[in-house]
């Protein structure tokens, strides 16, 4: 019906609220009764796992391997683009996401933030705006891989400023790279930005200068990305399979 965007979201929610209305009372399996303050939470986090299903082209464990954060930059680009959110409305689209906006682990919080807050609203944050921070991207200190956004973000911003420390950071950070190939081809390709076939066409969903920069990167990914990661991955074998041949 050419629906897309926050559009197709508010049409989707509302659709998946009638399941509810109309019943005077719905409960839990033990019978408990479910508060109507849950219906939305839990139609929003269907129809936003449908949507990712559909973004990302891929079933939904193949959704459920992409971290949160990186999840929510890519509904929210598809959903409202380079565009601000109100606080309650921010609020309401991370229902089902598995991630916050505020506090300490927040999205807004802390040098490398995924979102910016300025008065009531949000906003995200696109590479050239966080990029330059070296530690962005990195495995924390439990060893954990950085989402997978904030390596494609560092990943960019080093191509565009610094591409000899390229390398380097591909080794250090030590990203899954089809799953970070998954990011950066939904995020440069056309299901975001509308398909014929879907409606009518949009403008690309993410900033300008983040577009120029992801066509690049998704037209050289083989040189740049699946090389280094692939030798690198080949190494780590040899080294394990002679560890095991000394045991």
């Amino acid at each position: 019906m050419g629906i897309t965007g926050a559009d197709l979201v508010i049409a989707a929610v509302g659709a998946g609220l009638r399941a509810f209305t109309r019943f005077s009372r719905v409960e839990y399996a033990n019978g408990e009764e479910v508060p109507a303050e849950k219906f939305l939470a839990e139609v929003e986090g269907v129809v936003l796992e449908t949507l990712l299903e559909k973004i990302f082209g891929v079933t939904g464990s193949g959704v459920a391997a992409v971290d949160g954060p990186s999840r929510f930059y890519v509904l929210w680009r598809y959903a409202y683009k380079a565009a601000e959110m109100d606080a309650g409305e921010a609020i309401v689209f991370t229902y089902g996401q598995n991630v916050e906006l505020d506090g300490q682990n927040g999205l807004s919080s802390g040098s490398r933030a995924l979102v910016e807050k300025k008065k009531g609203k949000y906003r995200l944050l696109d590479f050239s705006e966080r990029g330059d921070d070296e530690k962005l991207g990195m495995p924390k200190d439990d060893g954990k891989s950085a989402p997978l956004i904030d390596i494609l973000h560092r990943i960019l911003w080093l191509l565009e400023n610094e591409p000899r420390k390229l390398n380097d950071f591909l080794d250090e950070a030590r990203p899954d790279r089809e799953r970070l190939r998954l990011v950066a081809q939904t995020l440069a390709g056309t299901a975001l930005s509308g398909r014929k076939d879907d409606g009518p066409e949009h403008t690309l969903a993410t900033t300008p200068a983040e577009a120029t920069a992801l066509n690049k990167l998704v037209a050289n990914w083989r040189a740049l990305i699946d090389q280094r990661l692939a030798a690198r991955e080949g190494t780590l074998f040899e080294l394990i399979r002679n560890s095991e041949a000394k045991k």
